[in-house]
């Protein structure tokens, strides 16, 4: 973020990145900013040191994470050798000054920021947009991604379809440079330097959240930010069914959520753990690559972690999660055998997990956790799976008729009679029981259905959307939530590979 990127907003009152903190005081004047876990920034102004309370008393954490924006990988190591630091330091695209870091007489850490020059963005980057701008501009126009890529002008998804914005013109290397200094990190620069690639998550204070992708390619770098609202929405405010709320206040059991990429399955979860939030005492831990949306404690107490800032892998923080008195654990992605080990043993022991698959379809997600084992092992992990399984969510979001976007779900419960099922492999006797709506269980296709004959998406779209289409066309030809087999799904979808 550049000098003219940030406005100034003295009611922010949350903990802001070092950037904002450094705006904030360049806008009224400051000649030094101190900083000091338990207090908050302190301002130098008119000669006097003075509280900035329009911010947060800074944490220990986010202390450490100021000096890993401001410090370049080398004076970190040397501030972490020497435990005092006093050297030139600059955010490339942001600012120049000078650092003074080290223990105060308490023994507390604390730096002192001087001589701060801003910088200002490049002629090119005035003429055609900064990063800032753009999300300033995806948010007003409802977009939920921003694509940037070098050679290509920025592309905006709205309502799920991709639209050019010419206006930008098209983005050239020198601008790419310029839009990741903007959004990383020094250290996250070298990072992508060395990894080609990188994930992280950047917060426009009083506006939105953004989920950042950087990588290369053929043509050149590219990014991708996903938009995050700050409030985290209700199921209420989603449409979703009020089955999901009882599943999460269940004390123990796992839940998968399921679906493809930008399916809304975080945002799905991030709704059923406000609602224990709103009325439940939890403890609550979530652990995300990155985290997309920030819980506020009210009746729950949340901990959220995030991979590769706060922990290494998320089988770690899993783990750790297990010592930290849990009632609730988020897993943002099983993504390994040792996570999908601990996860079904955390949701034995009394623990509630919510976790996600990329996988389409209910029973596809339970053939996928019996795909990290070998064909040796599966037989006795399917009784641990099923012992464990509380419930399956499969989730697609659709075009409405009227715009936007809304998610039609798979629901799977896991009664007495699907166990049995699922123990024995008869995965299309399951369809059927769905189908028959056994414990507000329902298939895609009725779930597709329901939004057709209640005016909210198009046949072509439902069509679309539908992993048995010719079942579903046979449902509203002939007005009925029954598929054309007597209750149950084709083939073809049923013995569907996980993906």
């Amino acid at each position: 973020m550049t000098a003219t990127q940030v406005p100034a907003n003295p009611q922010i009152n949350l903990p802001a990145t070092v950037r904002i903190i450094i705006q904030d005081a360049c806008n009224r004047g400051a000649t030094a900013i101190y900083l000091q876990p338990g207090r908050p920034p302190f301002f130098r102004l008119s000669g006097k040191l003075l509280p900035q309370e329009q911010f947060s008393a800074l944490s220990i954490e986010a202390f450490r994470h100021y000096l890993q924006e401001v410090l370049s990988p080398q004076q970190l190591q040397e501030y972490q050798a020497n435990h005092k630091l006093d050297t030139e330091v600059r955010i490339h695209g942001f600012m120049k000054g000078r650092i003074n870091c080290g223990p105060t007489s308490q023994g507390t850490d604390a730096m002192s920021l001087n001589g701060i020059v801003l910088d200002g963005p490049s002629e090119e980057v005035q003429r055609r947009g900064s990063v800032f701008g753009m999300v300033q501009d995806a948010f007003k126009q409802n977009a939920s991604d921003i694509h940037l890529q070098v050679g290509e002008p920025p592309r905006f998804r709205i309502q799920g379809r991709i639209v050019v914005r010419d206006t930008y013109g098209k983005i050239t290397a020198r601008q790419y440079e310029e839009f990741l200094d903007e959004v990383l990190t020094p250290a996250q620069r070298e990072q992508f330097r060395d990894r080609q690639e990188l994930d992280t998550a950047i917060l426009y204070e009083g506006l939105v959240r953004c989920r950042v992708n950087c990588a290369q390619s053929i043509m050149g770098g590219a990014m991708v930010l996903r938009l995050i609202s700050l409030e985290v929405p209700t199921l209420e405010k989603l449409a979703l069914p009020p089955l999901l709320g009882y599943l999460a206040e269940e004390r123990q059991g796992l839940i998968i959520v399921t679906g493809a990429v930008n399916s809304g399955k975080s945002t799905s979860l991030a709704a059923m753990l406000r609602h224990v939030n709103d009325s439940y005492a939890r403890k609550i831990v979530t652990i995300e690559d990155p985290i997309e949306y920030v819980h506020t404690s009210h009746a729950s107490l949340f901990t959220q972690r995030e991979v590769g800032l706060h922990t290494q892998e998320f089988k770690d923080a899993l783990r750790a999660a297990l010592r930290q008195d849990p009632d609730i654990i988020l897993i943002g992605e099983l993504r390994d055998r040792e996570t999908v080990d601990t996860a079904i043993r955390a949701s034995l022991t009394g623990h509630l997990v919510l976790a996600t698959l990329h996988t389409k379809g209910s029973v596809n997600a339970f053939k996928r956790l019996l795909n990290f084992y070998t064909p040796e092992e599966q037989e006795t992990v399917r009784y641990q799976i099923v012992e464990a399984l509380n419930a399956v969510i499969s989730q697609v979001l659709i075009p409405t008729i009227h715009g936007g976007r809304t998610a039609a779900l798979e629901i799977m419960v896991n009664t007495d009679t699907i166990r049995d099922y699922l123990l024995k492999g008869c995965y299309e006797e399951i369809y059927q029981l769905m189908e028959e709506g056994v414990d507000n269980s329902q298939t895609l296709n009725q779930a597709l259905f329901d939004l057709h004959e209640n005016g909210v998406i198009s046949t072509t779209d439902a069509l679309a959307s539908s992993l048995a289409p010719e079942d579903l066309g046979y449902m509203l030809k002939n007005y009925t939530r029954r598929s054309s087999r007597s209750g149950l799904m084709t083939s073809d979808y049923t013995n569907r590979p996980p993906s």
